[in-house]
């Protein structure tokens, strides 16, 4: 799900919450304000999940490109090592 979908969905929610607040509202079921409170709450449990999905995405990209800069250096050293001995070899 890329970032415009997502960010398309809560507005989508939001916009939803809005219109059956009103109605609710105007026929008297529910406090308006009740309802933005728990609205409220429930955005910032969303806010708080997708800052810990954000935060645990960024340390696996860290983690990701330091084994591939370990991987590279390896990969560097040993292509050094033969060419050491491929020039001994040829010396």
């Amino acid at each position: 799900m890329t970032n415009k979908k997502l960010i398309l969905g809560i507005a989508a929610g939001v916009a939803a919450l809005a219109v059956v607040g009103v109605i609710c509202h105007k026929k008297g079921y529910v406090n308006f304000g009740s309802m933005l409170d728990k609205a409220g709450g429930i955005a910032g449990k969303v806010k708080d999940t997708l800052g810990k999905i954000k935060d645990s995405a960024v340390a696996e990209a860290d983690s990701v490109i330091q084994e591939s800069k370990n991987i590279a250096g390896k990969a560097i050293d040993a292509a050094t090592g033969v060419n050491d001995k491929a020039s001994n070899a040829v010396s």
